[in-house]
C-alpha cells in the first residue's frame, strides 16, 4: 500500500478506537459514577446505554449523509463533536448534563462508525481492502476489549472524569491528522442536493430506539412483562411500516435495494450472528474462570487477555488472506474454526488442564480474526452505497453485541434452571455444577448458531458459483 493510503487508514482506525472504547470504558466506572453524583446504580447505567442507543439510531442517517455530501467532511465533523462532548462529559457535575454529553458524543461516534469504512474502501485499491479493513477492525476490536483495562488504570490515579477526558487530546490530534490526508472534494464539481427521506429516518430511528430501550429494560423486569411484550409489538409494528415508506420514496434513507444482493444480506446476518456469541464470552467466562476455577481477578483478568492478543494478530492475517483467497471463502474457514471453538467451551470443565480452555481462547480468537465481514458487507455494495452499507453493517455489530449480552444471560438462567429444577438468576454459590451446565447449554446453542453461518456462507458460495458459469 502506499504511504497516503496507509495515514488514512491509520487516521480512521485511530478515532474507531476512540469509539469503541468508549462503550466498555464506562462500565467500569459507573460504580464510582453512581457514588460521586449520588445516584441510583440503575439510573447511572443508562450513561452507557444512552451512548449506544444514540449511535444504532443514527448510524442509518449518516451513512446515507456520507454518500450524498462527503464521507470525509461526515467523519471529521463526528470527530469534532465526539472530541467536545467528551470535553463536557468529562466537566460534568450532575447526571442530567452527563446524559445529554453522552448523548452528543454517542452522535459523534455515530457519524464516524457510519464512514469509516466507506472511507478506507474509497482509499485503497480493491486487492488491498482485506489487509486495510483488517487493520481498522483490529484496532477497533480493541477499543472493546481494551476499555475495563484502561479505565482501570485511569481509576487507579485520578477521578471518572478522566475516562472522559483522555478522549480530548487524542481526538484534536486525530482531527489535525484526517485534516492533512483526507482527500478534499473537489470545488469545480457542483455541489450534491441533500435529499432525505425524514420520514423513513424517523420511523426506522424510533424502531432501533424502542428496541434498544426495551432490550435494557427487559433484562432488569423480565422479557415476560407485558410492557416489555407490547413494546417489541411496536418495534415491529414501525419496522413494517418503515419498510412501507422505503418501498415508496423516490430517495430512500436505506436504499433496500442492498438486501435483493443474496452475499449482502448473508453477510450482514453471518455477521451479526457472530457479535453475538462474541459477546457470550464476556458474560460466561470471566464467571467460570473466577468463580468455579477460583482464580483472582487479577488473574481471570490476565487469563482474559489471551483473547485479543491473539485477535491482533490473526485480524491481521486474516485481512491479508483476504485479499489472496476472497472475504466469503475465509469466512467459511473461519466459521468452522468458531464452532470447534464453541464446542470446546460446551464440553470443558474445572477438573481438564487449564491448558485446554487457553487452546479455546487460542482457536476462538482466530476464527475471530480470519472471519472477514467487513469486506465480505462492503464489497457486495455500489461506491455510492458504501456509506448506507457501512452504516448497516456498523448497526448490525451492535444489534448484535446489545442481543448476545441478553441471549447469553437468558440461555445461562435457563440452563441452571433447567439443573436445579427451580429458576436461577444469579450465579449459584455452592452449585458450580449448575452454573457449568448452564455455560455448556448455552455454548452448545452458540454452536448451532455458528452452524447456521456454516451453512449460509456454503450456499452463498454455491450460489456465487451458479452465477459465474
Amino acid at each position: 500500500m502506499k504511504h497516503k493510503q496507509i495515514m488514512v487508514i491509520l487516521s480512521v482506525a485511530i478515532v474507531s478506537f476512540l469509539g469503541t472504547v468508549d462503550m466498555s470504558i464506562v462500565n467500569t466506572a459507573l460504580p464510582q459514577i453512581s457514588k460521586d453524583l449520588n445516584v441510583p446504580m440503575n439510573q447511572a447505567e443508562w450513561i452507557s446505554s444512552a451512548y449506544l442507543i444514540l449511535i444504532c439510531m443514527s448510524l442509518i442517517l449518516f451513512g446515507k449523509l456520507g454518500d450524498q455530501l462527503s464521507k470525509s467532511r461526515i467523519f471529521q465533523l463526528g470527530t469534532l463533536v465526539f472530541t467536545i462532548s467528551s470535553l463536557v462529559c468529562g466537566l460534568s457535575t450532575n447526571l442530567i448534563v452527563l446524559l445529554v454529553a453522552r448523548c452528543l458524543q454517542g452522535l459523534g461516534a455515530s457519524m464516524t462508525m457510519a464512514t469509516n469504512l466507506g472511507i478506507i474502501t474509497e482509499s485503497v485499491p480493491f486487492d488491498k481492502r482485506g489487509k486495510a479493513l483488517g487493520i481498522n477492525t483490529t484496532i477497533g476490536q480493541l477499543g472493546y476489549i481494551a476499555g475495563p483495562a484502561v479505565a482501570g488504570i485511569i481509576l487507579s490515579f485520578a477521578s471518572w472524569n478522566w475516562i472522559f477526558l483522555f478522549n480530548v487530546p487524542i481526538g484534536i490530534a486525530a482531527f489535525i491528522f484526517g485534516e492533512f490526508v483526507y482527500q478534499k472534494p473537489n470545488k469545480a464539481k457542483p455541489r450534491a442536493k441533500l435529499n432525505l427521506d425524514y420520514r423513513g429516518f424517523i420511523t426506522l430511528a424510533a424502531a432501533i430506539g424502542l428496541f434498544f430501550v426495551t432490550i435494557f429494560i427487559g433484562q432488569e423486569i423480565g422479557f415476560h412483562n407485558l410492557g416489555v411484550i407490547s413494546a417489541f409489538i411496536i418495534t415491529a409494528i414501525l419496522v413494517i411500516a418503515f419498510i412501507r415508506i422505503e418501498l415508496k420514496v423516490a430517495e430512500p434513507i436505506l436504499d433496500l435495494s442492498l438486501f435483493k444482493n443474496p452475499g449482502f444480506t448473508i453477510s450482514i446476518i453471518a455477521l451479526m450472528f457472530m457479535y453475538i456469541i462474541i459477546y457470550f464470552n464476556n458474560v460466561l467466562l470471566p464467571f467460570y474462570i473466577q468463580d468455579s476455577l477460583k482464580f483472582s481477578p487479577a488473574n481471570t483478568g490476565f487469563i482474559m487477555s489471551i483473547l485479543p492478543v491473539v485477535n491482533v494478530f490473526t485480524a491481521y492475517l486474516g485481512g491479508v488472506l483476504c485479499d489472496k483467497y476472497g472475504a466469503v471463502k475465509m469466512s467459511f474457514r473461519a466459521s468452522i474454526i468458531f464452532v470447534i471453538a464453541e464446542v470446546i467451551f460446551a464440553l470443558v470443565r474445572p477438573s481438564w488442564p487449564l491448558a485446554i480452555l487457553l487452546f479455546g481462547f487460542v482457536i476462538f480468537s482466530t476464527a475471530n480474526g480470519l472471519f472477514q465481514n467487513n469486506p465480505m458487507v462492503m464489497e457486495n455494495a455500489r461506491k455510492d452505497q458504501q456509506g448506507v452499507a457501512g452504516s448497516v453493517l456498523a448497526l448490525s455489530r451492535n444489534i448484535g453485541f446489545t442481543v448476545g449480552l441478553s441471549l447469553s444471560t437468558s440461555l445461562l438462567y435457563t440452563g441452571m434452571s433447567i439443573k436445579a429444577n427451580r429458576t436461577i438468576t444469579t450465579y449459584p454459590f455452592g452449585h458450580d455444577d449448575w452454573f457449568i451446565f448452564g455455560m455448556h447449554f448455552t455454548y452448545l446453542i452458540a454452536a448451532i448458531i455458528m452452524l447456521l453461518v456454516v451453512v449460509m456462507l456454503v450456499w452463498l458460495m454455491h450460489h456465487r458459483k451458479k452465477i459465474a458459469k
